[in-house]
């Protein structure tokens, strides 16, 4: 017996009496409970409401069957009427034929391995095997799922306990209606890469770059019969040049125990707290490698305790050398009862889908001035890490942190925080009259040589 209140929760008891209680939330036809007793676990059903029949399934617990006993608001002729709408298609001389843009998506991370654009994620990242009019479809019920519920709390009386069936059941015929007789037609699948920071309220599709899917692996595969992950690598291209790329390591020589850091744009349930700027801002993560193992499909995949979440997918995961040996992929969470088991694909295997393409990781021009530049920051040499990051924006005038350095030192050097730089030629003419005049030379705070005579004993 289970029984869900309007605010969001729901209680009951299982066939040994075992009570069990949590908050829930449907979206489409998706109901997700997540329990506060007897434990803290969420799991994620499809369910489907016919007349006084609750159905629910899932992956972990199967089917269960619920018949309703009683709404306790007087709602349920509602909801009987409901049931009892029926859609057709309108044939008279009126009728319209309805169409409509419908978009979805998703979003990961990813890596630049060249300076002319090929940037290394996941293939679950970019889509790989995935119906696109399934992805629509789902989109679609979800979209009409809300303009339904957005109906009936404006302007219908409905009970609460009450909206969610009504919602489901209309949503239901609708799909039905819409599998029956709507089309999806120009379907396709773009991609774009935005760069490095971005800016609240930019137009991310004008900001971003468009790419081009160059090879994808597979997301999961059936080995003998048993599903296992698959080779969770693509490769895209950009139009671009003296890009900066990361370092790709030996994953082979990984070992456990070693530090890790994963780099990311990982997407929480917690984000409606934060400005929109926060959520634009990379996650660095770290931990340690927990141990190497090998997949049903034979790819020797890396664990670790380093947090991995949604978003976090493609992105790079460091060595302390700051080379990246692994690619967050996929892990297990709280849903599944168990904490901080996270997976990286090897580099290697990035390795083996470059070699495919005949492709190299090499650095630019812009790598080696913006190390020169960073060098220089960190020793406080402001003047030379303005012109080294001149020199980068020269290269490559979108980098998206470069400014920011310039901006720094030039506010340090007008607060005199920082010191005029030494002029080296002055420096060695003193070292050379300390040699042949014997004298003591020193510079003075305006870098002019001044001179103190000291008399030589002999």
């Amino acid at each position: 017996i289970v029984s869900f209140t309007a605010d969001g929760h729901f209680s009951g008891s299982d066939i040994y009496n075992t009570a069990f209680a949590g908050t829930y939330a449907a979206q489409g036809n998706i109901l997700t409970l997540t329990y506060a007793l007897p434990a803290y676990l969420t799991y994620q059903f499809t369910y489907s409401v016919s007349a006084d029949a609750l159905t629910l399934t899932s992956y972990e617990l199967g089917t269960t069957y619920y018949t309703r006993v009683g709404s306790g608001t007087g709602g349920t002729d509602v909801v009987s009427n409901a049931e009892n709408l029926v859609m057709v298609m309108d044939t008279g001389t009126t009728a319209k034929v309805l169409s409509e843009e419908l978009m979805t998506g998703g979003s990961g991370t990813g890596f630049v391995i060249s300076p002319d654009g090929y940037i290394v994620t996941n293939a679950h990242v970019v889509f790989a095997g995935e119906d696109t009019e399934a992805l629509l479809l789902n989109a679609l019920a979800n979209r009409f799922a809300n303009t339904l519920y957005l109906e009936a709390s404006q302007y219908y009386n409905i009970p609460n306990e009450d909206k969610e069936d009504i919602v489901q059941i209309l949503l239901n015929k609708f799909m039905t209606y819409f599998i029956e007789n709507g089309q999806f037609t120009g379907t396709a699948i773009d991609y774009y890469v935005l760069s490095g920071a971005a800016v609240p309220g930019e137009d991310l599709k004008v900001k971003s770059w468009p790419a081009v899917l160059k090879k994808e692996g597979t997301v999961t595969e059936m080995i003998g019969g048993v599903k296992s992950w698959g080779r969770d690598v693509a490769i895209l291209k950009v139009e671009k040049t003296n890009l900066q790329t990361v370092t790709l390591g030996d994953s082979s020589k990984v070992q456990v125990g070693d530090n890790i850091f994963i780099i990311g744009y990982p997407t929480t349930k917690t984000e409606e707290f934060f400005k929109p700027e926060s959520r634009l801002e990379a996650t660095v993560t770290q931990g340690v490698v927990s141990a190497k193992k090998t997949l049903n499909s034979g790819i020797e995949v890396i664990q670790t305790d380093a947090a991995i979440n949604h978003g976090n997918s493609g992105g790079p995961a460091y060595n302390e050398n700051g080379e990246v040996i692994g690619i967050a992929t996929f892990g297990s969470g709280p849903e599944t009862g168990i904490e901080a088991i996270k997976f990286l694909m090897p580099i290697s295997l990035a390795k083996e889908f470059m070699n495919e393409l005949n492709l190299q990781n090499k650095h630019s021009d812009v790598d080696v001035k913006y190390v020169e530049a960073l060098n220089a920051f960190w020793y406080r040499d402001c003047y030379t890490t303005i012109a080294r990051m001149k020199e980068v924006l020269t290269l490559n005038p979108s980098h998206p942190y470069a400014q920011d350095y310039i901006n720094e030192c030039e506010r340090a050097i007008l607060e005199g925080e920082v010191s005029q730089p030494l002029d080296t030629n002055l420096v060695i003419i003193a070292v050379i009259l300390v040699v042949i005049g014997g004298g003591l030379f020193f510079l003075n705070r305006n870098g002019k040589l001044s001179r103190i005579i000291k008399i030589l004993k002999k």
